[in-house]
C-alpha cells in the first residue's frame, strides 16, 4: 500500500503537532486582548481652562482650582505648554498620576460645545507637525489649527 505525501505527513504526526501548537498559539493570542482590554486604565475627562504658570507648567482651571497637568509624550506636553491655547476651554482626557497631578493622554479644544483636534501646520512644506514649534523643512513658525472631531476621528 502507497501513501501520498500528505498522507504520510499525516500519519507522521507532524501536521497534528503544528495545528495544536496554532490553535495555542490563538487561544493565548485571544486571552491576552481580552486581559489587555480588561486592564486597561479608564480615562477622566477634565473640562477647564488651560493655563500656563510662570514656571511653564501647564494647569488647567476647573471651577477656580488649578490641576498641574504633566503628559505621557513630549509632544503633548508641549502642546499644553503653547501659549496659543493659554485660556482657552479644553477638554483632557488622561488619568490622575501618584504624585496629584493629570496625566494627559488626550487634549481637545471646546468651542460652542464641540470638540476640537489640535495640529500644526506649514503651509509652504505642507507637513503637519505634532508640537508647536517651527517647520522640520523650512524652519517657519507652523500655525496651530483645530480640527472638528467626529466620532470617526475620535
Amino acid at each position: 500500500m502507497r501513501f501520498s505525501a500528505v498522507q504520510q505527513y499525516v500519519a507522521s504526526g507532524s501536521l497534528r503537532g503544528i495545528v495544536s501548537g496554532v490553535l495555542v498559539c490563538a487561544a493565548l493570542m485571544a486571552s491576552t486582548l481580552r486581559g489587555a482590554q480588561l486592564g486597561a486604565p479608564h480615562l477622566a475627562v477634565l473640562d477647564g481652562k488651560l493655563l500656563t504658570t510662570s514656571g511653564d507648567c501647564p494647569v488647567v482651571q476647573i471651577h477656580g482650582k488649578d490641576q498641574p497637568l504633566t503628559a505621557g509624550t513630549t509632544y503633548l506636553y508641549h502642546t499644553l505648554q503653547d501659549k496659543r491655547l493659554a485660556s482657552r476651554d479644553v477638554r483632557l482626557e488622561g488619568t490622575m498620576a501618584s504624585d496629584g497631578s493629570f496625566q494627559v493622554e488626550r487634549l481637545f479644544t471646546v468651542k460652542d460645545g464641540k470638540l476640537y483636534r489640535v495640529r500644526y501646520f506649514c503651509k509652504v512644506c505642507n507637513i503637519v507637525a505634532l508640537e508647536p514649534g517651527n517647520c522640520v523643512c523650512c524652519q517657519q513658525p507652523t500655525e496651530l489649527q483645530e480640527i472638528p472631531v467626529t466620532e470617526a476621528t475620535r
